[in-house]
């Protein structure tokens, strides 16, 4: 149930509006924003959501390593991948106890690499990007979920 509110929050609030009646243009470059009402979204983007249910005893280290390694890393590699990424940590325990965590990419940058391993070992070298990997995936109750939304 909360999965499905959660959905429906995130289909609210980052403009994944669906056009009803006559106020889309019909013609339009896909370069320009379309409007729709109350709802300006660039035609060919997308926003991607992955869901990352992680258990209750890692959840300050999941939250420490986003913040403190993984963010930073993809900062320094790739501007433009940080720049459309959000990370939202939640207030409130799942019924199954874990912690769902997400990361929005709005726009979802269709032409550039979102691998985290990747990203951390240009920063950290391989040795320690691995490690730094292992920790994250160790945080994990069940592998990440992602969904893309136009």
């Amino acid at each position: 149930m909360k999965r499905i509110l959660l959905i429906l929050f995130v289909l609210t609030f980052y403009s994944c509006a669906v056009s009803i009646g006559n106020s889309v243009p019909v013609e339009t470059n896909t370069k320009d924003p379309v409007t729709n009402g109350n709802s300006v979204y660039n035609s060919n983007a997308n926003t991607m959501v992955a869901f990352n249910k992680i258990l209750p005893k890692k959840r300050a280290a999941f939250e420490m390593l986003n913040k403190t390694i993984i963010m930073p890393a993809i900062q320094r590699v790739n501007p433009s991948v940080y720049n459309s990424l959000t990370f939202l940590s939640p207030d409130d325990q799942n019924e199954d106890g874990t912690y769902t965590f997400l990361y929005i990419a709005d726009p979802y940058l269709e032409n550039q690499s979102y691998d985290i391993l990747s990203m951390l070992i240009e920063v950290h070298g391989r040795t320690r990007a691995e490690e730094y990997f292992k920790l994250w995936l160790d945080c994990f109750s069940e592998e990440q979920d992602t969904l893309l939304f136009r």
